[in-house]
């Protein structure tokens, strides 16, 4: 509702107005107050700030329009005057304006004119106040991000501290010194994107300044590129830095570190051949370029990319989605931008991808143009990188993206098998770590690959992350659980979505558990083992079922898997010549599937099975009444004395013995 407060020396106004209003009023889309001069306005808008909107004569007694026009800014800023004269000649007119008026109607009043005006002039301040909401709860936001990323930072402390302190002992075990460099290397990635983060919230509030210093920005920037070489050298590409910048140059050297180690980290992220070169050029004005010859960003994407927590999925030649050890976050790249802008830079990219069919080799250069003020080398200081900005926290690993690492981690064949799909190859290969000595285990970094596996391998249990790039944790689940090969396979779902709806999406797809990050190791252990002891004993069930002579052929208690595999071969029950492959080309499986399907569910094999079904349905034959030779043929069998063999050796009687019994 907007409360309107007309100004009006005139008291036959006030009815006027009512009437011409009483419908609004009635809806509550306004409210009036009256004043009859302007000190009476001046006086009702300083104790109710509730007025909106000022109807504002020219000429009254006491204090006039045009004063009381001045006084508003001072009463409320976002008060707005429309004036309501007769003194409408062109001089007065621009004096209201110029005084801060919206608008400006004419005496005698065109009431129709009027409401189009107060229409006008609300909907103005209904959006002044959406505006102001907005900007105080982006204030609120901007605070709250402020404290909670300090408060980040004590805890960050206490860990990292004393891990680098136990690193430096050089005593401990090679299992116990790996696990802490892990601890260390992924809180101080943490430590980076709380930084990131902060940088942005004080950019967004303005409260990032600059720091410049004179000195040696060539060999500055040499210093931050040798820090990434170990990390070049074990993706085997090559790592180059060329400067031709020889003068001493006034700059700030946290924004440039982190606008280099975002552009670097970028780059040896997506590029898995060739190299990346690292080019500084002394202008003016002063050009740095970082040039990759990865795979490069579709056309389409390159508008976005420096836009806030985008995230471009590259993409591999065949055109698939790649996964990377660390997806990114979607704010290195616009905090490049927005720190090259704050030094009065500017930011580009030219870009082929692998998709292109250009002919041109595939490839990404990021080009940074800085305004920066050449002085004397007296005047310079030496400038160092933070020690605290740490490559292997920017990109931990930095695995390839079209290198797995999977395999069987034990040569016991009698362990369970558990696949591990999880896009974070650190987690993944910790979590495989953790299980080793339990279990066989395989890796998989994405969805696809997590599917082809489970389809190949038919493992136990399958562990699988749900935020992945192409295909996630949600439809992996969905497709293990709706495929008949491989339906029986437990799956548990690992993720950071704690919400409640998550938990049931990952539920309605079949998910047989689910454990939120960060996790237990021991209840995650404790977890599949409850799992692989309700299939042993699902498992256990089905092989009595079938292998213990009394027990009758009851397909209505079969799960979906086992009832096929009875129709199936009931159909060709009296066929001698029916084989195992064309049972599994009948149930859509191959041979090999088929086989680890039906031990996997019944610890049975192929042979087995078909032979306990026919050798149980010709029992039930005897009972109604048909003689031996005639059942032998019409359960597949080519004689009876051959089937007069195997039916002893399963129930302990020969069929005629059985039939008397």
């Amino acid at each position: 509702m907007i409360t309107i407060l007309v100004v009006d020396d005139e008291l036959d106004l006030e009815p006027l107005m009512l009437k011409w209003f009483r419908r609004r009023i009635q809806q509550s889309h306004y409210a009036f107050r009256f004043a009859y001069s302007g000190r009476e306005a001046l006086a009702l808008l300083q104790s109710d700030p509730s007025i909106d909107l000022v109807l504002l004569d020219i000429n009254m007694p006491e204090m006039d329009g045009m004063t009381l026009l001045n006084e508003l800014p001072t009463v409320n800023p976002l008060l707005r005057a429309v004036m309501v004269s007769a003194y409408g000649d062109m001089n007065n007119i621009r004096m209201a304006m110029n005084r801060g008026a919206f608008d400006f109607v004419c005496k005698p009043i065109d009431f129709r004119d009027l409401d189009v005006t107060i229409e006008k002039t609300a909907e103005h301040i209904r959006q002044l106040h959406e505006s102001r909401q907005l900007k105080v709860i982006d204030e609120l936001k901007t605070r709250f991000f402020d404290n909670i990323t300090h408060e980040f930072r004590t805890p960050l402390t206490l860990i990292l501290s004393p891990v680098e302190k136990l690193l430096q002992r050089h005593s401990e075990p090679p299992d116990l010194h790996n696990g802490l460099l892990m601890v260390e290397r992924n809180a101080y990635q943490l430590l980076q994107l709380i930084n990131q983060l902060l940088d942005l919230a004080k950019l967004e509030s303005g409260h990032l300044t600059l720091s410049p210093m004179a000195g040696n920005l060539s060999d500055f920037i040499s210093q931050i590129v040798r820090r990434f070489e170990p990390l070049a050298q074990e993706k085997k590409l090559a790592l180059s830095y060329e400067s031709d910048l020889a003068e001493i140059v006034v700059f700030d050297a946290e924004k440039v570190e982190q606008i280099v180690y975002n552009l670097l980290a970028n780059a040896l992220k997506f590029t898995n051949a060739g190299g990346v070169t690292v080019r500084l050029t002394g202008g003016p004005p002063v050009q740095l370029t970082v040039t990759d010859t990865g795979i490069g960003i579709v056309a389409e994407k390159l508008p976005f990319i420096f836009n806030r927590f985008y995230q471009v999925q590259r993409q591999a030649t065949n055109g698939a989605a790649l996964s990377f050890t660390n997806p990114g976050t979607g704010i290195g790249l616009a905090l490049v931008k927005e720190l090259t802008e704050l030094m009065g830079g500017t930011v580009s990219v030219r870009s082929v991808s692998t998709r292109d069919s250009t002919g041109k080799p595939p490839g990404t250069t990021f080009t940074i143009t800085l305004p920066l003020e050449r002085v004397g080398s007296k005047e310079s200081v030496q400038l160092n990188p933070q020690p605290a900005l740490r490559v292997a926290s920017v990109v931990p690993l930095l695995a390839s993206a079209t290198q797995t690492t999977n395999g069987h981690t034990s040569d016991s064949a009698e362990k369970p098998l558990v696949l591990v799909v999880e896009d974070n190859t650190e987690l993944a290969a910790f979590v495989a770590g953790e299980l080793t000595s339990q279990y066989r285990v395989l890796t998989a970094f994405d969805g696809d690959e997590g599917w082809q596996l489970a389809q190949t391998e038919l493992p136990d249990v399958v562990l699988t992350d749900v935020m992945m790039p192409g295909l996630d944790g949600y439809e992996l689940t969905h497709r293990l659980k709706t495929d008949p090969a491989t339906d029986h396979i437990a799956v548990v779902m690992l993720t950071a979505k704690t919400a409640q709806t998550s938990r049931i999406e990952g539920l309605q797809q079949g998910a047989d558990d689910y454990v939120s990050k960060p996790f237990h190791v021991d209840e995650l252990r404790l977890r599949i083992h409850n799992l692989l002891v309700r299939q042993q004993t699902l498992r256990a069930h089905y092989h009595t079922l079938f292998s213990r002579p009394e027990t009758p052929l009851a397909p209505e208690a079969l799960d979906p898997f086992l009832q096929k595999l009875h129709t199936i071969i009931e159909e060709h029950l009296d066929d001698s010549t029916f084989r195992v492959d064309e049972l599994a080309h009948e149930i859509g499986m191959s041979r090999r599937t088929l086989h680890r399907k039906l031990t996997a569910v019944a610890n049975l094999t192929i042979n087995d099975f078909v032979r306990q079904y026919r050798l149980k349905r010709g029992a039930m034959m005897l009972h109604e009444g048909r003689n031996v030779s005639e059942t032998a043929y019409l359960v597949g069998y080519e004689s009876p004395a051959h089937s007069s063999t195997v039916f002893k050796e399963f129930f302990g009687k020969t069929p005629s013995e059985y039939m008397v019994s």
